[in-house]
């Protein structure tokens, strides 16, 4: 019996969207891998989900936060939006894995997250990072959030950075500095005061 062209065309086709996303996806990932002296960083992918509800359903996760952990819809439609940040807008966040050990240990980069915090703020890439409670306290996020910050940079050509970061919070204040930003305003964002910081190059 012959084969039916038109289920040979749709099984055709079937294994050149799988080809071409598989492909797409190296790509991607091959242009925004990037290594420091511990770490390593790339676009966050399903594979990570995991790793990644893990860390977000922790409490410890939004102690500077309005919300408490996140519920397993609400990690993966973040997941979703991180991604689609590399697909539409050419940066995003990436997933930091330790380099000798290959565990997940955050999530750290810039975005467009539609904040209204008016044109100095929400124009411009935001930094944002959040590192694991296990590996808290070993200078990750300031590692993995200068790289990021070099690519963006690079990346978008953007001469202007900027980040958000609740008034209480030392440590990412700290890691803010470190990084050369400044502070320019303060609001009251979704309950909590807020430290508007830029950096301007």
């Amino acid at each position: 019996m012959a084969a039916d062209p038109r289920l040979s065309a749709m099984i055709a086709h079937s294994n050149m969207r799988s080809l071409t996303k598989d492909l797409a996806k190296d790509l991607m990932f091959a242009e925004c891998y990037i290594e420091t002296e511990r770490l390593v960083l790339r676009p966050l992918h399903l594979d990570d989900y995991d790793d990644y509800a893990m860390m977000l359903s922790d409490p410890d996760a939004f102690t500077y936060s309005e919300r408490g952990p996140m519920t397993s819809d609400e990690i993966f439609t973040r997941l979703l939006r991180h991604v689609g940040h590399w697909v539409l807008l050419d940066h995003g966040l990436f997933a930091v894995f330790e380099k000798d050990s290959g565990r997940f240990v955050g999530e750290v980069g810039f975005g467009d997250f539609r904040r209204q915090l008016g044109d100095r703020f929400d124009a411009h890439p935001e930094a944002c990072w959040t590192i694991a409670r296990p590996y808290q306290g070993r200078g990750y996020a300031s590692e993995a959030a200068r790289a990021a910050l070099d690519f963006v940079t690079e990346r978008t050509g953007s001469r202007r950075t900027v980040c958000l970061v609740h008034h209480k919070n030392d440590a990412s204040i700290h890691i803010a500095t470190k990084l050369g930003f400044h502070p320019f305003d303060e609001r009251v964002y979704r309950g909590y005061r807020a430290m508007l910081f830029s950096r301007d190059i």
